[in-house]
């Protein structure tokens, strides 16, 4: 499969999936996102605070590496992923670890069930506002009343856009893109991709999805309707080449479950 055409969000994890990746592939981070993905989740472990006593639940679980750590403390943890792809390699490699195929709009869990909750780089894949909305409907469904939820790197603004990401399926058009908006450089490297997809040398990804994106009022608007309150919310901050990096766009949220 030389050149693949992404139109899902699902698609793309199924892809990520695949014997030919490792484990932190699926985190979204690329599969040399170790560093990164430790330094996030430890960020929100300290935020969510998990106990013995708690379910974790983790919409979206990635690698599984942030529920490998809270398992630690003695919490029940379970882990959200779309595919059954996902779901086969997460138990494979994190063991004693519930992991359960589902969507955010469709969580597999019974209603008040869970007393943290973390859905971390998720709903930017939802697309539009009324599948944001289903989430968050369904993410406070299951939550427990006062559970903590950890909502996290939700764009204010359109970074396809602001960064000049392609978003096509057709090799000439993510050629011009690049040659319009990157310059002569980016377009002789995605050449290169192209003719090398094209002997089966490597896989292009040829990627059509939108992404979901608030400015923080509009989002804790958004969330409140859904029987979350706001109890703080910041800049993302990431780990890049060891150097932490505040996001342009991305905010990190914390709710609790209102009455």
């Amino acid at each position: 499969m030389p050149i693949l055409r992404i139109t899902s969000a699902v698609e793309r994890y199924r892809y990520f999936a695949s014997p030919e990746f490792n484990i932190h592939a699926l985190s979204g981070h690329g599969e040399d996102g170790l560093p990164n993905i430790q330094f996030v989740s430890a960020r929100i472990l300290s935020a969510i605070q998990p106990e013995a006593r708690d379910v974790v639940l983790d919409v979206g679980c990635g690698d599984g590496y942030l529920l490998s750590q809270a398992a630690k403390t003695g919490a029940k943890c379970i882990g959200v992923v779309p595919t059954k792809e996902e779901q086969e390699k997460l138990q494979a490699a994190v063991p004693g670890i519930t992991f359960r195929v589902g969507l955010a709009q469709d969580l597999p869990l019974d209603s008040g069930s869970a007393s943290k909750i973390v859905c971390n780089s998720v709903l930017l894949l939802l697309e539009n506002e009324d599948n944001v909305r289903s989430a968050l409907t369904e993410i406070s469904r299951v939550a427990q009343f006062g559970a903590r939820i950890w909502l996290g790197e939700v764009p204010a603004a359109n970074e396809l856009v602001e960064f000049h990401v392609y978003n096509g399926t057709t090799t000439l058009g993510r050629l011009s893109h690049e040659w319009r908006t990157k310059g002569l450089r980016p377009f002789l490297a995605t050449l290169r991709s192209v003719v090398r997809s094209r002997f089966g040398k490597q896989t292009l990804l040829l990627d059509s999805c939108s992404i979901f994106h608030a400015p923080p009022d509009k989002f804790i608007r958004l969330a409140s309707t859904c029987g979350l309150h706001i109890e703080s919310w910041q800049k993302h901050t990431r780990l890049d080449g060891g150097c932490e990096r505040e996001s342009a766009f991305r905010y990190n949220y914390i709710f609790s479950k209102s009455a």
